[in-house]
């Protein structure tokens, strides 16, 4: 069982559990490798743009000890960017950050509307590339799903911004979700739907 949330703030003893959690999600069969990030030092380059997103959604509620950044290439091109969250002497996970390439041009950025009391959210922006995944009823319902603004993390409420973005980036595009760690086995373990991730990212790539 790994819950996400741990009883150290170094992240030596942290990361090696986060990564055996992502090894699981993703089914990699060795130690994903990944870069850890401090709070107040340089970003990792390859997750420049997920953090400067990031910082938008979680505002100045969670105090970040460190972030750790995972470069994926199965089973596609994935970034992953994990907060680690000050909580007493301890972390928990917060916001989780994917981004991935799409291979497929488009006319404008989009984003998926803010979460409603009735119904499900559909994407705003370039006209045409939202059209195009609005039509796909299932494609929606996943979108909101993953893209989730609330949930628990060792015991604690976690709240962020709304955000699944499909950007338009060298000749084709990005899709950017930022979502939380998800409980499972009555808060016991967690996960941060890696998988359905995947499948969302290959629902929209098919969309478009």
């Amino acid at each position: 069982m790994n819950n996400l949330a741990y009883n150290s703030q170094d992240s030596a003893v942290v990361g090696p559990k986060v990564e055996e959690k992502i090894r699981e999600e993703v089914g990699a069969s060795a130690a994903l490798p990944y870069e850890v990030e401090g709070a107040v030092g340089a970003a990792a380059s390859a997750g420049s743009i997920l953090r400067d997103i990031g910082r938008g959604l979680v505002g100045g509620n969670d105090e970040t000890v460190f972030r750790l950044h995972f470069d994926l290439q199965q089973p596609r091109t994935t970034h992953i960017q994990i907060n680690l969250n000050r909580q007493g002497v301890g972390t928990h996970a917060g916001l989780v950050m994917y981004s991935t390439p799409i291979n497929k041009s488009i006319g404008g950025e989009v984003e998926l509307e803010g979460p409603k009391f009735f119904g499900k959210s559909k994407f705003t922006g370039d006209s045409a590339t939202s059209a195009k995944l609005n039509a796909n009823g299932d494609l929606i319902k996943r979108a909101n799903d993953l893209a989730r603004v609330e949930s628990q993390s060792g015991g604690v409420t976690l709240k962020i911004e709304r955000c699944c973005k499909v950007i338009p980036h060298e000749g084709g595009a990005i899709l950017v979700v930022g979502t939380l760690p998800r409980p499972i086995k009555m808060g016991f373990d967690a996960t941060i739907d890696a998988k359905e991730f995947f499948e969302v990212a290959n629902m929209v790539e098919a969309a478009l």
